[in-house]
């Protein structure tokens, strides 16, 4: 249920209240910027869920637009504690984005 009615006893409204003003306050993308010196951001999602897709694709559109370098990649055979749990490990797809987005930041250039 959305504003005004019975909250969830999950998630964020449980965390941050009801309160859509404050939603959009407490919202990254309210916060995103040109010269703001936001650093390149590697948004890991499940994708299974609409909303968090959604959610990261939005922040990956709105932190190009202010020229920050930004990658969305969505794992659909996961949830968010498994997506953490198998960051790192060989043959992983969400590890291999991660790689694949680190090492040129940082003049990489193989894993091999």
């Amino acid at each position: 249920t959305l504003y005004g009615g019975k909250m969830f006893t999950f998630g964020h409204r449980q965390k941050f209240g009801n309160d859509p003003e404050k939603h959009v306050d407490f919202s990254a993308v309210t916060h995103v910027a040109r010269d703001k010196g936001i650093p390149p951001f590697l948004l890991l999602y499940f994708s299974g869920n609409a909303d968090t897709r959604a959610q990261a694709q939005r922040l990956e559109s709105v932190l190009r637009e202010a020229g920050v370098a930004a990658r969305a990649f969505g794992k659909g055979d996961t949830n968010h504690s498994q997506l953490n749990n198998d960051l790192g490990k060989a043959g992983d797809p969400a590890t291999e984005a991660f790689f694949g987005f680190l090492d040129p930041l940082t003049g990489r250039k193989s894993r091999d």
